[in-house]
């Protein structure tokens, strides 16, 4: 399940982000799923399974506010527009499981009870 999300959330981002390189936004979008793809790395490197992987998505919460903003401000063609809201949408939802996350790390759940670490 969790490779399954990872594809919905990070590849649309990345195809997206390449076809609308010309656009701000998915300039934008492109970079900021690159850098934190790169941290979620080296957090999984040194911690695998760390519920701490959700502090890597910190960018999102600048960017899903302005992304809401270009949506809502700014005609884009349909196919970028839609491609935007399913960005922001997808976003959303995991900042709310990375914030819940980070949580419970700080809390002592430091690892996903499906890695098979204690």
């Amino acid at each position: 399940m969790i490779y399954l999300w990872g594809g919905l959330l990070n590849i649309p981002q990345v195809l997206g982000g390449l076809i609308f390189i010309r656009t701000v936004e998915g300039l934008v979008i492109l970079l900021t799923v690159f850098f934190t793809l790169a941290v979620a790395g080296q957090i999984h490197k040194r911690t695998p399974f760390s519920r701490g992987i959700g502090i890597c998505h910190l960018p999102w919460l600048v960017m899903l506010p302005w992304l809401i903003s270009r949506i809502t401000s700014f005609e884009q063609p349909p196919i970028q527009g839609y491609w935007m809201i399913y960005v922001a949408i997808v976003v959303s939802i995991s900042v709310i499981f990375d914030v819940n996350d980070v949580f419970r790390y700080v809390r002592g759940s430091k690892t996903f009870n499906w890695s098979n670490k204690s």
